[in-house]
């Protein structure tokens, strides 16, 4: 009998061990199953919003985008048609093209005349058209005979007249034949220039007679392309992400609010050019302005910032396909598009955060009325 009792007795502390281990347990799992309950569906939800925000905030930030590009496309159009115009209007004028013939003829004092008569041509069109920089002519035969009305920096343009056949800018204006040609950009004097030029003939003959080309200061593309940057006051430009440029059919950057990157391809700057291959090389002609394969959105790294990169080529006013051969880039970091969704996620994890801690309450108020129950049976 009293080993019974001392059975018993040395028994009792293990079974309230193994009660104490099993109150333990079931604890654990009332709060791991709280937890699973109150923060998994809260989760799930988050992370599904999350990205859907962000599918629909990038499909409506590229179609807003390709809207506003656009509306910019249009006013580049505009104002390259009214360089374009000037050109064919001397382009098509015979008395223009007959002083210039006479001009390049004459030896003696006469053509400092005609010279005179075509300088004064290129004036009354600067007049009326402020954009316009400069005029040149460039002789095929005589390089003497080049002739240069601009606002400033003339012994740079007169350089430049004297190597223009060692250009790319030469090579593409011979081959589009008398067709209008807008070249790279050209850096003269730490300013940058671009130059719509084409070849002048003998209108009667067909004899080559030279170039000629307006020159354009990029800065009134550039301006006309970011209006909405240059119209905010005291504004620095480390704080601009959001901004437009221009490249040509080979990638290179004819304009930019960041004059640094003019001239280098876009492949420097941007990791990601896939999408822009069945735009850039392709022929001038066979780009149709209204062809959907003229414009598009996808998400890049550009300069080592993730960006939301939409593009549309700049088709022209005279005739169908784009002449200048240009294509409107513009550049939205996604840190900017995605504030919204952020928001959304943060509040998704405060929101967790505070389920949490009311299931963790929960779960300990539970696990304390099982464990007060079951010591009530004892």
């Amino acid at each position: 009998m009293i080993q019974d009792l001392n059975s018993v007795v040395q028994q009792e502390p293990k079974l309230n061990k193994m009660n104490t281990v099993t109150t333990h347990r079931a604890r654990k799992k009332i709060i791991i199953c709280f937890l699973l309950v109150s923060l998994v569906p809260i989760s799930i939800v988050g992370v599904i919003s999350f990205f859907n925000s962000r599918g629909t905030i990038n499909k409506i930030s590229a179609q807003y985008s390709l809207d506003f590009l656009t509306q910019t496309v249009a006013n580049i159009q505009l104002k390259l048609a009214e360089f374009e115009n000037i050109s064919l209007r001397l382009f098509i004028n015979n008395d223009f093209n007959n002083t210039l013939i006479n001009y390049l003829k004459i030896k003696d004092g006469a053509s400092e005349l005609q010279k005179k008569v075509i300088v004064d041509y290129f004036n009354e069109y600067m007049i009326s058209n402020q954009d316009v920089f400069a005029f040149l002519f460039i002789s095929e035969t005589k390089t003497d005979k080049s002739i240069i009305v601009a606002k400033d920096y003339y012994q740079d343009f007169l350089d430049l007249t004297k190597h223009f056949r060692q250009t790319s800018s030469y090579k593409s204006i011979i081959k589009a034949g008398g067709g209008i040609v807008w070249s790279t950009t050209i850096k003269l004097n730490r300013n940058h220039f671009v130059i719509l030029g084409r070849y002048i003939k003998d209108l009667t003959t067909g004899q080559p007679l030279g170039i000629l080309a307006i020159v354009v200061d990029e800065d009134k593309i550039d301006q006309l392309v970011n209006m909405t940057i240059y119209n905010q006051l005291n504004i620095s430009f480390s704080e601009i992400d959001n901004y437009l440029f221009i490249i040509n059919n080979e990638g290179e950057i004819i304009s930019s609010p960041f004059k640094e990157e003019i001239g280098k391809n876009i492949n420097q700057i941007m990791k990601d050019t896939e999408p822009l291959k069945s735009i850039l090389g392709s022929p001038v002609s066979n780009r149709d302005y209204g062809c959907e394969i003229n414009q598009g959105s996808y998400i890049t790294e550009v300069n080592h910032k993730q960006m939301l990169v939409t593009f549309k080529s700049i088709g022209s006013k005279i005739g169908v396909g784009g002449k200048s051969g240009w294509i409107l880039v513009s550049l939205a970091p996604t840190s900017y598009l995605y504030k919204q969704a952020s928001a959304i996620s943060y509040t998704t994890l405060i929101l967790g955060i505070i389920f949490g801690i009311l299931a963790i309450l929960a779960s300990f108020y539970v696990a304390n009325l099982v464990n007060n129950k079951s010591e009530d049976k004892k």
